[in-house]
């Protein structure tokens, strides 16, 4: 059976430094894989939509995305380590292929267990960074760094809250917000606000059914919510 997450206890007990700590907060990374002792290579199917996982500052939460959001409240009890002290898992149907997208995230999301520890190794070959999260029954998650786009860079000085949401969406932003446009997964427009010139906008969603929509802002890549 293959598996990746078979390391020398050297390397557990610290080859890796804790100020490491850095390159896992302060990196934007992309799933590459996940496996297990029924899937020792699964690759995340093609999607439309956010595959991303970072550190958001301010939530103090690590937040994994694929299609779907796993929100982390975590520490860091010891070298390498986090340890899980609460979970949230949004569950929005992906449209758009036979269920491999759910399925995928739904694996992702079983990987994580309130109180649980997760060792995690990150490589830096000078050309590319990967981290991996191991888990105690022996399942791993693959990450390699982003490659953001200038738009992109842009984006992850976004904050979005709550997500789900249920009454009234904040966004924030290190400079000002001009556009904010709000789609439905059909593509249809359902709000846009221009002129705004402002680094924090409050929006009203009360009004709108349960259900994923799509928010772009300053005319730049989307991001997805829920709508509880």
């Amino acid at each position: 059976m293959k598996t990746k997450l078979f390391f020398p206890l050297a390397l557990l007990l610290g080859t890796f430094s804790f100020a490491q700590n850095q390159d896992l907060l302060n990196t934007n990374w992309e799933i590459t894989e996940y496996n297990s002792e029924f899937f020792p290579q699964l690759l995340p199917p093609a999607m439309t939509g956010q595959n991303s996982t970072h550190f958001d500052e301010n939530s103090q939460k690590l937040v994994i995305n694929f299609f779907n959001s796993i929100s982390l409240d975590v520490t860091f009890p010891g070298q390498n380590v986090f340890m899980v002290n609460s979970k949230a898992c949004t569950l929005a149907d992906y449209p758009n292929d036979n269920g491999q997208v759910n399925q995928f995230f739904g694996f992702l999301c079983n990987f994580f267990n309130v109180g649980d520890n997760y060792h995690y190794y990150i490589q830096n070959n000078g050309s590319e960074k990967t981290m991996t999260f191991g888990s105690p029954i022996f399942e791993g998650i693959h990450f390699k760094e982003a490659k953001l786009s200038t738009n992109d860079k842009d984006l992850s000085k976004y904050s979005f809250g709550p997500n789900p949401v249920k009454n009234v969406l904040n966004i924030q932003n290190q400079t000002n917000i001009s556009t904010v446009q709000i789609f439905d997964l059909s593509g249809k427009l359902i709000l846009e606000l221009n002129n705004q010139n402002s680094k924090s906008l409050n929006i009203d969603m009360t009004k709108y059914k349960s259900g994923t929509y799509l928010v772009k802002i300053n005319d730049n890549k989307a991001f997805k919510i829920i709508k509880d």
